[in-house]
């Protein structure tokens, strides 16, 4: 593989050489148009940052939306929030947590092309809408933060009615395809319609889970215990879910979980 990179780098000063203007793209183009149909599906609101949103206190002071920097014309692995493979220039990492984006989740939306994608991190931004079973395409993934998105209203005097959705589907598919996860971070999300039969899916990441938060998402039901046994999950949030039961075990769980249940 050394050769490769040898190879490329020979290129590149070649280039620069014979074409002093030319300026080299590491960003596949089949990501780079994903990012671009994604950046134009939403928009960018900053006029309910500090009205709306209680969660921006968790933000950099003065925070911009990360998407201002993306220009059609630049490599995409320099724009802010995105990380590429350096070989393959596949987007491996997107981080627009903060950049008060604004809009509904459609089933179509290019997002989910970005397929080689390992860590997404969307919180605190306005999303809302169904999230679509397309997020399962994301198999992956090591890190899903879709946490506190509630579409531009206030998340108090709502509760969960403009939050973005998970069905149970949508859930399942997710579970089994990104088979790999490690961090699973959905809080706020609605969940209401995940049962315990679909909470039980989690035990299909024994291997994997090392975080699972998913507060104020709306779960009801009981809690299957055996989550508390994965072997290597080390945080378990569960907080603000009130018609959740389930009862602790005395002994013999993860002596490593900790968190807010």
């Amino acid at each position: 593989m050394g050769w490769f990179v040898v190879l490329l780098y020979l290129i590149h000063s070649l280039l620069l050489f014979h074409f002093p203007s030319y300026t080299f793209s590491l960003c596949n183009p089949h990501d780079l148009s994903a990012l671009l149909l994604f950046n134009n599906s939403f928009t960018v609101n900053n006029t309910i940052v500090d009205h709306y949103h209680p969660w921006y206190y968790h933000c950099p002071t003065n925070v911009s939306s990360k998407i201002v920097s993306w220009n059609k014309n630049t490599d995409c692995c320099k724009w802010d929030g995105v990380t590429c493979d350096t070989m393959s220039g596949h987007v491996i990492g997107l981080d627009l947590s903060c950049s008060m984006l604004q809009g509904q989740f459609h089933p179509n939306i290019t997002l989910f092309h970005l397929t080689h994608l390992q860590q997404l991190n969307l919180t605190l931004n306005f999303f809302y809408g169904d999230i679509p079973s397309s997020i399962s395409h994301l198999s992956k993934l090591i890190s899903l933060d879709l946490s506190f998105n509630y579409g531009g209203i206030d998340p108090y005097s709502d509760e969960l009615g403009m939050a973005m959705r998970l069905d149970p589907s949508t859930w399942k598919k997710l579970i089994f395809n990104a088979s790999d996860i490690r961090e699973i971070f959905l809080g706020g999300i609605n969940m209401s319609s995940i049962n315990e039969s679909s909470l039980s899916l989690l035990l299909n990441l024994s291997s994997s889970l090392v975080s699972l938060s998913l507060p104020g998402t709306g779960l009801q039901g009981n809690l299957p215990s055996r989550i508390l046994y994965l072997p290597n999950l080390q945080q378990l949030t569960l907080s603000g879910n009130v018609n959740l039961r389930g009862q602790l075990p005395k002994s013999n769980c993860s002596s490593k979980v900790f968190g807010s249940l």
